[in-house]
């Protein structure tokens, strides 16, 4: 692991304890040496913001104390999660749209 991968790995771990001092109002209990390796293999897979995006995802679940190795476990389907959920937007936004077209045609008597 080079100097600058582990930078990325503590960054990102540091990245999710803020987000667990935010939910739970304490520090999480990590040992960063230990954990670099799973964020840096997790950084391996999925880009820096990718990661951080994930992490906040993460913490708007209902998982009960966010356990770091859970995360760590569950990576890929969180990611899932999230890009499923985008997608969903996006197509609501989509459908919103052809919806309120349709609507205004019918208003103006042109349907």
């Amino acid at each position: 692991m080079t100097k600058g991968e582990a930078n990325l790995a503590f960054a990102l771990l540091t990245y999710y304890a803020k987000k667990f001092e935010d939910r739970y109002g304490k520090k999480p209990n990590i040992n960063k040496y230990k954990e670099k390796w799973a964020a840096s293999s997790i950084l391996e897979d999925f880009e820096f913001d990718n990661a951080k995006l994930i992490i906040d995802y993460y913490f708007t679940l209902s998982k009960e104390g966010h356990p770091l190795s859970w995360l760590f476990n569950n990576f890929e389907k969180l990611k899932e999660s999230v890009d499923s959920n985008e997608q969903d937007k996006i197509l609501r936004a989509e459908r919103r749209a052809q919806t309120m077209k349709l609507r205004e045609e019918w208003l103006n008597g042109n349907a």
